[in-house]
């Protein structure tokens, strides 16, 4: 199975050709895979399993010095690698890996790699073992990156002037530490757990309407800004996109999240649950985004749910579909006069 659309962007390919998750290339590699049998090759490789996802055992890169990191990502089911660390950026597909490492020819590393499925068929215990171990939630994206991205945006003023066009401020981009990556021209907003771990990020072109997330952007299970909006109050402000998200900062309200698109989980309900007791709904004005907001509301009954309005039977000021398309001012009215949820039902917009 070939997965689409979330090859992390903001690394480089040294190689063209190369069969990678996540991105059309030229040259594919079909071949799938154990999870055992993966695990066995890159082991006997001598790379060091620190830690897995559901897609991925993620290692120290051998290919550069760095014991701090698990930067190093080897797909669980075609063992295709790459390396998140943009000084390194290798990537490839598990014959590569063993060609690279063991420096063998086409035929020897692929007698090397099929030997390695006697052994993992043979530990039986550990496949077992492997079945029912609890994966964690989240798996940490390299900060180094992230501050890679940050400082390449203080250096590119079309970056910096793009954020600007659309409303954000240079002090917005300090505090959300927002990047830029000139290899894709996209400017980038870093995601982070509920506790705060960087676990991806998303990218937007500033060329066209065009959006990238990071490998397995972990969006069901975390939202946009929970981290700091949890411990702010019992209060939370709901929007759908990042952007919308610093607006709403920026208007000063800080106890903002975002859902990081027109779709909420399980996860995310529980999120706002757990920590807030006032929710002011403020999802886009299309049919979309309002029935996102109505989800929100239908199953979290057991809140004081709000809506944002410019002012009764007005969702917002001159036909804005989201806070993107409003001043600070207009953001501030649409929540300073937000509605009960039964009161907005009334209005049928």
């Amino acid at each position: 199975m070939e997965v689409l659309n979330d090859y992390p962007w903001c690394i480089r390919r040294k190689e063209k050709g190369m069969a990678i998750r996540g991105l059309d290339t030229r040259k594919t590699d079909t071949t799938t895979y154990t999870p055992a049998h993966v695990k066995s090759v890159i082991k006997s490789l001598g790379l060091e399993i620190v830690g897995e996802t559901g897609n991925d055992f993620l290692c120290f890169c051998p290919f550069h010095s760095n014991r701090h990191t698990s930067s190093f990502s080897v797909s669980r089911e075609k063992g295709a690698y790459i390396c998140f660390n943009p000084s390194c950026g290798e990537a490839g597909t598990l014959q590569e890996l063993v060609k690279k490492i063991l420096s063998k020819n086409e035929f020897e590393s692929l007698r090397y790699i099929a030997s390695k499925e006697a052994e993992s068929v043979e530990n039986f215990d550990e496949v077992l073992k492997d079945m029912f171990e609890d994966k964690p939630d989240f798996v940490e994206f390299p900060q180094q990156t992230l501050d890679d991205l940050h400082n390449n945006l203080a250096s590119n003023p079309h970056a910096k002037e793009y954020f600007r066009h659309r409303g954000i401020q240079d002090e917005a981009m300090e505090h959300f530490r927002l990047g830029y990556s000139s290899n894709m021209g996209m400017v980038i907003v870093p995601v982070h757990s509920p506790d705060g771990l960087p676990v991806g990020l998303v990218g937007r072109s500033i060329s066209e309407k065009k959006f990238k997330n990071s490998t397995n952007l972990p969006r069901s299970k975390t939202m946009f800004n929970i981290h700091r909006a949890k411990k702010i109050g019992s209060q939370v402000i709901v929007v759908e996109s990042t952007f919308d998200a610093i607006r709403v900062h920026q208007a000063g309200f800080p106890n903002v999240v975002a859902t990081l698109g027109g779709h909420i989980s399980h996860d995310n309900l529980n999120l706002l649950n757990r920590y807030f007791n006032r929710i002011i709904l403020m999802t886009d004005a299309d049919l979309a985004g309002r029935e996102l907001g109505m989800t929100i509301a239908n199953k979290l009954r057991n809140k004081d749910i709000l809506w944002a309005s410019h002012s009764y039977g007005k969702i917002y000021p001159n036909n804005a579909k989201d806070a993107g398309d409003m001043t600070d001012q207009e953001i501030a009215t649409c929540i300073k006069n937000s509605v009960s949820d039964i009161e907005y039902r009334t209005w049928n917009p």
